[in-house]
């Protein structure tokens, strides 16, 4: 079906003619409007639900959310028609009303106070169906439905087809998981991170791969019209090489020149989130090299500072919000592309052909980068004027990976920097394994580049977020969670390493991103300790280092808190989840096995870090 807004007849001229020949018939359209794929508004515009060519595991997301507020929501008629029961009534909201009403009760008994008729030979088929996709109930195994604490509204609200907006609004996509399975498990602990965060650490000695690892990101997410002709570097891919002597960040964010009419100086960071806007469902990646070879809280302050103003935005003319947008305060004040258009005299190098006056995005991308034509963005992205009203912010398809060596010749990072990032410790794997990695580094076919761009979408922005979109799981989370951040926090009490609401915001986060993703299992309190393994290791083990006076307890301390360790790192490793037996060759890449090396560093040298 079409992606883009047109008039009806437009619409239908185009089904007809082009992908059914002539035989759309009245009942396709029927059944697309009820799947809710598109409507037809007063004024008579076609407005449609999706605005690209989805893929299996996106039709499967979206008939999951169809289904229980549409298929079994239906109206139902008994097999005496309308003689015994208010026809048209809603199946499972008659189930539910009933059982409100009647707790314990069991499925027949509901099913025939409902429907005035014996519950019909499909129990396995509705228990299926309720336990899977209703949420409201559960269908237990003895028979008996059970009411749970979701909002019913999240189900039965919305469903008035009399008002066809309405109705395509009930199935809002922003509700809507769309899970990307991604077949290669190496890559997860990466696609996790920046799904909570999009600002990555790689920590680990030289020559271990950390640059590479975000060229193969960018390579296999990267569309055909973006990639370069000799396959080596991709369009969304920008490498930022640090230098020593950077002590601001006028060489990542520009500046402002005084001289004749120069204005303001763009340097290639901006140029490139520019261009980062203008194709917004891909993800763009900076690559900053060997970040710590200059202080970073010198030359990126700024940048740390903006991405923690990361929100979904108020939709315009409502007071709804905007889950499929994440925006940040501006990085580069609207002022200086504005003045852009003062200078649009200026000659465009390749054509000689002056600029327009009133830039639009795409007109400020193409003068940015001295181009005359580009004819791959879309033409709404295009003519937007947000650079000229908002000026330039953190684009939400952008992810910033830095990478770092802990050496004599870097700098050490803050508290924080590591509390704003997700840091992941690369050292190596097997050296027999890097034999046909450079296959890694070779554009895809579209199907797979459309599966991993799809693969880096974000969520969530809050933890409220997460507890609204997995209500079945919410009061565990709301209770386990912060229960495990106050027990690291007991062990790592009069130390300056305790942690508070950022981690345990980005822990929740990491918790939603793991229950999104199939793979990652669905019983929560497994899911919760791979998320505290993994945000031990990527946010709260990289901050701490000390002496042995840091981490030794007192006996007097011991008897006074009824601690059995002598030591802090001890009592952290004992909280930390058993993921895997201390025997197995995984165990090192968990913070149990990262504890301990730091525990033998401690011994040996009388002083222990994250850091080899």
């Amino acid at each position: 079906m079409p992606h883009h807004e047109m008039p009806e007849w437009q619409f239908k001229d185009y089904m007809l003619k082009s992908v059914w020949g002539n035989s759309f018939s009245r009942t396709v359209y029927q059944f697309a409007s009820q799947l809710a794929l598109y409507y037809i508004s007063d004024d008579g515009v076609y407005h449609p639900r999706f605005d690209h060519d989805i893929n299996e595991l996106e039709a499967k997301n979206y008939m999951e959310r169809w289904l229980p507020r549409y298929y079994i929501p239906n109206p139902y008629v008994s097999s005496d028609g309308f003689n015994n029961i208010d026809c048209p009534t809603l199946f499972l909201k008659s189930l539910y009303d009933y059982a409100i009403g009647h707790p314990d009760c069991s499925y027949a008994e509901a099913y025939h106070a409902c429907f005035q008729e014996t519950a019909k030979n499909n129990d396995d088929i509705i228990r299926n169906y309720i336990n899977s996709y209703a949420k409201v109930l559960v269908f237990q195994k003895d028979g008996k439905l059970t009411v749970t604490d979701v909002n019913p509204q999240n189900v039965f609200g919305n469903m008035d087809r009399n008002d066809r907006k309405a109705f395509f609004d009930s199935f809002d996509l922003n509700t809507i998981v769309s899970h990307v399975k991604i077949d290669n498990a190496y890559y997860r602990p990466y696609l996790t991170a920046i799904r909570t965060k999009p600002f990555l650490l790689l920590a680990g000695i030289s020559g271990t791969g950390k640059s590479r690892i975000v060229r193969e990101l960018a390579f296999k997410s990267c569309p055909r019209y973006l990639q370069d002709k000799d396959g080596t570097t991709p369009g969304n891919y920008c490498m930022i090489e640090v230098k020593p002597n950077w002590h601001d960040s006028t060489e990542l964010l520009g500046y402002y020149s005084r001289l004749g009419k120069a204005g303001y100086q763009f340097k290639k960071f901006v140029k490139f989130l520019v261009k980062a806007k203008m194709f917004p469902k891909v993800p763009f990646f900076v690559c900053m090299d060997e970040m710590n070879l200059a202080p970073v809280e010198h030359y990126f302050a700024e940048i740390l500072s903006i991405i923690e103003t990361r929100k979904h935005p108020k939709t315009q003319g409502s007071d709804g919000i905007n889950k499929e947008v994440i925006k940040t305060d501006p990085i580069i004040e609207a002022r200086y592309f504005r003045e852009l258009e003062q200078l649009s005299n200026t000659k465009n190098v390749q054509t000689g052909q002056a600029y327009a006056t009133s830039l639009t995005d795409r007109d400020i991308y193409m003068k940015l980068f001295g181009i005359d034509t580009e004819s791959d963005i879309d033409p709404e992205i295009g003519q937007r004027t947000d650079l000229t009203t908002e000026g330039l912010t953190l684009p939400d398809n952008v992810i910033i990976i830095g990478t770092v060596n802990m050496d004599d010749t870097t700098h050490q990072f803050s508290r924080k920097v590591i509390d704003r990032a997700m840091t992941i410790e690369m050292n190596g794997d097997k050296l027999s394994e890097m034999y046909g990695g450079s296959r890694n580094l070779e554009y895809l076919s579209d199907d797979e580049q459309q599966k991993w761009q799809n693969a880096f979408r974000q969520r969530y922005v809050t933890a409220d977020e997460v507890l609204e979109a997995h209500a079945d799981d919410a009061n565990d989370i709301m209770e386990k969670v912060p229960a495990r951040l106050e027990s690291i926090n007991k062990a790592l009490k009069g130390t300056p390493f305790e942690v508070s609401y950022r981690v345990l915001n980005e822990l929740t986060i990491m918790i939603g991103v793991m229950l999104d993703d199939p793979e990652e299992g669905s019983d929560i309190d497994s899911i919760i300790d791979k998320a505290v393994d993994r945000i031990l290791l990527m946010k709260i083990l990289p901050r701490i280092e000390g002496d042995s006076d840091m981490f030794n307890l007192s006996q007097d301390f011991q008897r006074k808190q009824e601690v059995k360790y002598s030591n802090r790192l001890e009592w952290l490793k004992e909280l930390a989840p058993a993921i895997v037996d201390e025997n197995d060759e995984k165990y090192q890449q968990t913070a149990r096995g990262k504890i301990q090396e730091m525990i033998d560093r401690l011994k040996n040298q009388e002083f222990t870090r994250f850091w080899p």
